[in-house]
């Protein structure tokens, strides 16, 4: 739900200054829902509320195509169950606009996902009525295995494979082709010069955000960013007969300069509460700090300690790290309405999702940026000090969390006086 308000306020904005005479089509490249993979094979009950607010978000504010990627099995799977899945898509209609051409079921209860779909827009330019036609299908790359993962759902075809499969039969039937291509950028400059027949490919995953796409062959090559701070514009300048004879490309911060819509707004403010109300749920049902928390802190194996035991030995440092922001970090979330979004939880908090921070109601031991956040887990250090434990080198060590998009403004020469220890 990040950005919506100021994503739906932007293309609003866009259209009134176009006089609504400019087409625009919206998109997502994938890593559509949050997928709590600590859990396991079940989401919990507030991440699948998370999810049935983004899935009637992206019907409501009208996106037009979203690709798949491995990261949205699970929620996926509820998605296409074949069981009541008319009923469903009445209800969440962006269903149908989900596309892979590479990821498929394996599940026989489960609806196969569309390859592509084709969006018609009107030319402003030459006949009057003239239009069209632009296929949009997606491709992702396989999950890199572990040891840990659990079978799935869905199976993952080689996308190059795929794409060399379906963009042939998908160009028969339109004008131009879009991929969206959840994948590193080697590899989406592979798929543009390997198969023909794709226009434009919006890549992301493990990719740098680049001002002008990239030419490979026929291909136009571009990338968007993998959080909503920033929005990817990518416009087109068609020619009277439907030729495109040129684009640009740009990304759009959203920050305070983009007025939020205020009907997203609405639905964004009723969505959070509803994740609360979910929250608030749980924490009736099950006793903080142990109920949910997982295996290794229950039996005290956890590798991380938490802040208490390291003031023990380390009062001074304590002090100066109580009065820092980084001993409010989840706070800052909460103001946000962010405590729940995984991509930012996982720099306010100590070993998200490795045996420290699991979730406010079953672990707030291990919330805000505590001494472990940085030095590493303490436990081994605890129970048998040694000199050479918790060197970080800075700013290498900072910049892992304060990045570029997360805080555009850190500078370790100022920040550094306010923690040093």
């Amino acid at each position: 739900m990040g950005g919506l308000a100021r994503r739906v306020g932007y293309i609003k904005s866009f259209k009134l200054r176009s006089n609504q005479e400019v087409p625009a089509l919206f998109v997502d490249a994938g890593n559509l829902f949050t997928d709590d993979r600590a859990m396991g094979s079940r989401l919990p009950d507030e991440d699948l509320a998370k999810n049935r607010w983004v899935t009637k978000s992206y019907g409501k504010f009208n996106h037009d195509a979203a690709n798949v990627t491995y990261n949205d099995f699970l929620y996926l799977s509820d998605l296409l169950k074949k069981d009541g899945y008319q009923e469903r898509l009445q209800e969440y209609p962006f269903i149908a606009k989900i596309v892979s051409a590479n990821v498929h079921p394996t599940d026989k209860n489960l609806q196969p996902l569309q390859p592509y779909v084709i969006r018609e827009v009107s030319l402003k330019r030459g006949k009057p009525g003239a239009t069209i036609k632009i296929g949009i299908a997606g491709f992702t790359e396989a999950k890199p295995q572990s040891p840990t993962d659990k079978p799935t759902a869905f199976e993952v075809e080689d996308p190059f494979a795929a794409a060399k499969r379906v963009i042939p039969e998908l160009k028969k039937k339109v004008d131009y082709v879009i991929a969206l291509a959840y994948m590193a950028q080697p590899d989406a400059q592979r798929l543009a010069t390997e198969v023909s027949g794709i226009d434009t490919i919006i890549a992301a995953h493990q990719v740098s955000a680049q001002d002008e796409p990239q030419k490979f062959n026929q291909t136009t090559v571009t990338t968007c960013f993998y959080q909503t701070k920033q929005l990817g514009e990518l416009r087109y300048y068609i020619r009277s007969d439907g030729v495109i004879e040129n684009q640009k490309n740009r990304y759009i911060a959203l920050d305070d300069a983009i007025p939020d819509d205020p009907n997203a707004a609405e639905y964004v403010a009723d969505a959070h509460t509803d994740f609360t109300n979910e929250i608030n749920k749980a924490q009736q049902i099950q006793q903080a700090d142990v109920a949910n928390a997982d295996t290794a802190i229950l039996s005290g194996k956890s590798l991380y300690i938490g802040q208490d035991s390291c003031a023990g030995c380390h009062q001074k440092e304590a002090q100066i790290w109580q009065k820092s922001g980084h001993a409010h970090a989840m706070e800052t979330l909460q103001k946000r309405n962010q405590h729940l979004d995984a991509d930012c939880v996982k720099c306010h908090v100590v070993g998200f999702q490795k045996g420290g921070f699991q979730a406010l109601y079953s672990t707030p031991q291990f919330a805000n940026v505590q001494c472990e956040a940085c030095h590493g887990p303490g436990r081994v250090h605890a129970e048998n000090p040694q000199k050479g434990y918790g060197f970080v080198q800075t700013p290498q060590g900072c910049v892992v969390c304060h990045t570029q998009n997360n805080s555009p403004d850190f500078n370790f020469a100022t920040y550094w006086p306010k923690i040093k220890h």
